[in-house]
């Protein structure tokens, strides 16, 4: 992107709350329980940033039959219960976005109460409120790029204006089939020294693993106290 961007668009999970470790330990004793062994790290290579229902889809596959009818339920409730004793914003990310002076939104793979339920334990919410966006809200998930286009037409902003921060393939993957420029993040507890090759293999233009250091790569002059609501007053709750 040669020209200052007019839009940054947030994935949730593993970027703006260290999420990713816990969501795929919840998926991982799951899916080994409906008997499909699988670790941990294999959970976060292979489902990071890929919407549950294309998961599920996958492990019917592997399976050759249904999954449980309380499948999603039990793993809601795993990782609901991890959300509440152990969830934590990652290192910078309230301090950084506060000083952009570019508008900023939220796309993210999660289902509505999960996002929501992220974003308020760890006091995110009224940081990007209204504008967050669910992946319920479009037809098909990453990596395909449908969120992505969705939330630069609500927020008014051509793809080619847009900066996408992602931490997982699919995401990354998705930013560059909306057209968009894709930064790829490793500071999540469930990034290996490996995935930041990884991101960059998938197209992402910059790998950075601090927050702070966001400032830097926009190019974006920071202003002390920017509220989200000077840039976009009139976007409706989407989550």
């Amino acid at each position: 992107m040669d020209s200052q961007p007019k839009l940054i668009i947030f994935d949730c999970d593993g970027v703006l709350v260290d999420s990713e470790i816990i969501v795929s330990t919840a998926e991982a004793a799951e899916i080994t329980r409906a008997g499909h062994r699988i670790s941990v790290e294999e959970a976060v290579e292979q489902f990071a940033g890929v919407p549950a229902s294309d998961m599920y889809r996958i492990i019917e596959e592997r399976l050759g039959t249904p999954l449980p009818k309380d499948f999603s339920a039990r793993i809601d409730a795993r990782v609901r219960d991890l959300y509440l004793s152990e969830l934590t914003a990652i290192d910078g990310v309230r301090e950084t976005v506060r000083q952009l002076r570019i508008p900023c939104c939220v796309a993210s793979s999660s289902g509505p109460n999960r996002l929501a339920l992220a974003l308020s334990k760890t006091e995110l919410f009224e940081l990007f409120y209204p504008n967050v966006f669910s992946t319920v809200l479009v037809r098909h998930g990453k990596p395909a790029p449908d969120i992505f286009l969705y939330a630069a037409a609500t927020m008014g902003v051509s793809p080619a204006d847009c900066i996408v921060v992602e931490d997982s393939v699919a995401g990354v993957t998705a930013a560059k089939a909306a057209g968009m420029t894709a930064f790829g993040f490793v500071g999540g507890g469930h990034c290996p020294p490996s995935h930041a090759a990884r991101l960059e293999t998938a197209g992402a233009e910059h790998v950075f693993d601090r927050f702070e250091d966001l400032l830097a790569i926009v190019g974006a002059s920071p202003k002390q106290g920017h509220r989200l609501a000077e840039f976009q007053n009139e976007t409706a709750l989407t989550v």
